[in-house]
This record gives structure tokens, C-alpha cells and sequence, in this order.
């Protein structure tokens, strides 16, 4: 019987009128993004032909003007007051040199040629890192840029300098992060939880409600009203779970077809400090590692909300406010995230919950990076998360003790 109603509660889901568009529609948006979106996505180490070749044309101009005037040597721009101490600006030199750098790098994405262009983009930030630290445009809303630049250098130079001490061959998707494997970590770091937790919230949001049409048929079911519930839990967990695979693996599919399938012994850089915003304050982990510890997590979160929207359901009795309030519980952090929030209700953050539902960043110390703190951590995360669900499943059995089955069926 229990097998019976499971497989039965499965596939009500999966064939449900809300299910079927709610997937063409999610299917819709994962082709968007790995055919569209993500492959042409314009990033900061993102190589534009056309704005270097701009840059070439005004490198080549005013080197024609100082060769016409004759001024290629050094130019004198800053004298101290009561001294003869000059200090001379090669800029004639300067100009030759970013010129050959930015031919070479050119020449080399135009054959193809992603281990060389590596090397020399490697090498000129190496020995300009204002490159990031002073361009403006660069999280210019940010609330501490000047912060999210460094970290944003550091993070770059250790992918590069990673890739380069690899043997595997450097291409095109390795060194864009467009890989199978990297599409995955990035789509994890970017907020792919919320999008995926979500994606359960919808599928759970009616396992109750839709009962209440077939009331005659249901109640008489040799199964009790607990066990009914625990049932339905596992029904849309597994489907969820299937959800989440198939996406995961297609889009991963797609995108390795297109740029491969990546290398799971990458380094993922990770926060361990911010004393310094230097090297010191970061360290690594394979990539492997980053994508288990965050995938590991993944079934607890479902579970989590799949048996908070069975309580929500009990209680509210339709689908579209169980959706609503599940939704707002998800993205709760979002109402009152800043940059310096790191206490709620007089709490530190990291003991609530939906600071962990974009598990994605806790990780890599990404959340502690965001937020101005080191509370936050993977352990903590988990053992948080773990007491929330408890607390669930004490508030689910006395719920399903005062509102049990007639009382459910029969109420308006």
C-alpha cells in the first residue's frame, strides 16, 4: 500500500497541469542561459576584438606624435620644491610596450591560440593590478568598491596562475569559465539555489490543497493521516530530486558541448580572512570538493521545504498561498541584506537559516566576504539547517495532530 500510494502521489505530480508548463518554462529559461546568456556573457577578463583593436589604432597615434615631434625619451613631470629632483615618465616606452602586449594578445585570439593569450593577459595584470583596482566602472555600485576590486584581482590571478600550472590544455571555455564543470560552480556561486529551492516550493505548494477535490475517495484510505503526509513529503522529494538532476545534467550536457566538459581538479578560490585583501587572506579547494560539499547540502534544503510547505498546506490550505509564503521565506534574507547587516534582532546572521539557503557562497567564504564577517561557515551551516528542519518536524506532527484528516477535508 505504501509503495502504491507513493508511486501514485509521484505521479500526480508529474503529470499535474501545474508541473507540465511550470517545466517547459524552466527548460525554456536553461536553454536561454546555456545557449544565449552565459556564452556571450560580457565579464571583466571577457576579450572585446573590437575595443582592442580600438585601442591599438589610439596606442599607434600617439606614438606617431611623439615620433613627429621628436619626444620619445623620457618626460620630465614632477619637480620638488627647492630641489634640482626630476623623475622622468618613459610614456614614449610605455605606449611601444602596452602596443606589442595588446598585438601579441590579439594575434593570439585570433589563431586560437588560448595558452599564450593566458600567459600574456597573466603577465600584464601581474604587474598592473589597476588594471582592476582603479577601474571605475567596476562594481561602481557597490558599496565598497575599492574592496570588491581587490577581491576581485586576487580571485583572478589565482584561477590564472592555477590554470597555468596545470597540464591540462588552455582553452577558450577553460579560460572564460564556460566549461561543463565551471558553468556549474558559477551557476551554484549565482544564486542557482534560489532558483532550485524555488523550483520545489512550486512543485510541493499543492500536495494538500489538490486532495480536497477528491475528498470521498481519499478518506477512506487504510493509511493514517501522519503517515499520508510523510508519503506525500517523499513523493515530491524524489520528484524534485529527479528535477534537479535532469536540469543539472542537461544543462551541464549543453554547455560541454559547447566549451567541454571541464577539470574537477581546479582550484576554487576561498575567503579565509579579511585582514589584508592579499594573498595571505585566501586559500583553495579542488573543484570537485566545492561542487560536493555544495551538492551534498542540496537534499537537505528540499527536504526542508518540502515539509515546510506540508505545514503551510495544513494550515492555509491553498496552493497559491503556500506558494506565496514559501517564496517569501526563501528570499526573506533578500529584504533586509546589506553589506553591513550582521545582526537580526540582535543575533548574529549566521544563526538563522535563510542565510544559508544561497548555500553556493558559504562555501568559498564568499557570504563572510559580502557581509564583513568570518561567523559563517560550512559546519555552522549545516548544523543550522539541521535544527530547522527538526523544529519542522516537531511543528508538522503537532499541526497534523490538531488539523488531522476530517478536519482537513472538511474545513472551508
Amino acid at each position: 500500500m505504501n509503495w502504491n500510494y507513493l508511486k501514485h502521489e509521484f505521479l500526480i505530480t508529474a503529470r499535474s497541469r501545474r508541473s507540465i508548463p511550470f517545466v517547459f518554462f524552466v527548460a525554456f529559461l536553461l536553454f536561454s542561459f546555456c545557449l544565449i546568456l552565459w556564452p556571450y556573457a560580457n565579464t571583466k577578463e571577457g576579450f572585446n576584438k573590437k575595443e582592442t583593436v580600438e585601442h591599438l589604432a589610439y596606442l599607434d597615434e600617439q606614438m606617431d606624435l611623439r615620433e613627429s615631434i621628436g619626444n620619445t625619451g623620457l618626460v620630465f613631470n614632477m619637480q620638488r620644491i627647492k630641489t634640482f629632483l626630476q623623475v622622468g615618465n618613459p610614456v614614449y616606452a610605455k605606449l611601444s610596450y602596452e602596443h606589442d602586449l595588446y598585438s601579441a594578445m590579439l594575434e593570439s585570439f585570433d589563431d586560437r591560440n588560448f595558452e599564450r593569450m593566458l600567459q600574456l593577459r597573466t603577465f600584464y595584470l601581474q604587474s598592473n593590478p589597476n588594471e582592476y583596482l582603479e577601474d571605475r566602472f567596476l562594481f561602481q555600485t557597490a558599496p565598497f568598491p575599492i574592496k570588491d576590486r581587490e577581491h576581485a584581482y586576487q580571485q583572478t590571478m589565482m584561477k590564472y596562475e592555477d590554470y597555468l600550472s596545470k597540464d591540462h590544455p588552455i582553452t577558450f571555455g577553460l579560460m572564460y569559465e564556460k566549461t561543463g564543470l565551471q558553468s556549474l560552480q558559477n551557476f551554484l556561486q549565482n544564486y542557482g539555489m534560489y532558483m532550485l529551492l524555488f523550483c520545489v516550493i512550486y512543485f510541493s505548494s499543492d500536495i494538500l490543497s489538490r486532495d480536497r477535490k477528491h475528498q470521498s475517495v481519499l478518506q477512506g484510505l487504510p493509511l493514517s493521516w501522519y503517515r499520508q503526509l510523510n508519503l506525500k513529503s517523499l513523493s515530491v522529494f524524489l520528484y524534485s530530486a529527479a528535477f534537479i538532476l535532469v536540469f543539472t545534467v542537461v544543462g551541464m550536457l549543453i554547455m560541454t558541448i559547447q566549451f567541454g566538459f571541464g577539470h574537477f581538479d581546479l582550484n576554487v578560490p576561498i575567503m579565509i580572512g579579511q585582514q589584508t585583501m592579499s594573498p595571505e587572506d585566501y586559500s583553495v579547494m579542488s573543484l570537485a570538493a566545492y561542487l560536493g560539499k555544495t551538492l551534498v547540502v542540496l537534499p537537505l534544503l528540499v527536504i526542508l521545504f518540502v515539509r515546510l510547505n506540508v505545514v503551510l498546506g495544513l494550515l492555509f490550505k491553498n496552493e497559491w498561498v503556500v506558494l506565496f509564503i514559501g517564496s517569501l521565506i526563501l528570499f526573506s534574507e533578500r529584504l533586509y541584506f546589506t553589506r553591513s547587516t550582521r545582526e537580526l534582532f540582535g543575533k548574529d546572521v549566521s544563526l538563522f537559516p535563510q542565510t544559508y539557503f544561497d548555500f553556493g557562497k558559504i562555501i568559498d567564504g564568499e557570504k563572510n566576504f559580502l557581509l564583513n564577517t568570518e561567523t559563517i561557515y560550512y559546519a555552522k551551516g549545516i548544523i543550522v539547517l539541521l535544527i530547522t528542519y527538526l523544529i519542522i518536524e516537531v511543528i508538522l506532527f503537532i499541526v497534523s495532530l490538531f488539523m488531522n484528516k476530517r478536519r482537513f477535508y472538511l474545513a472551508k
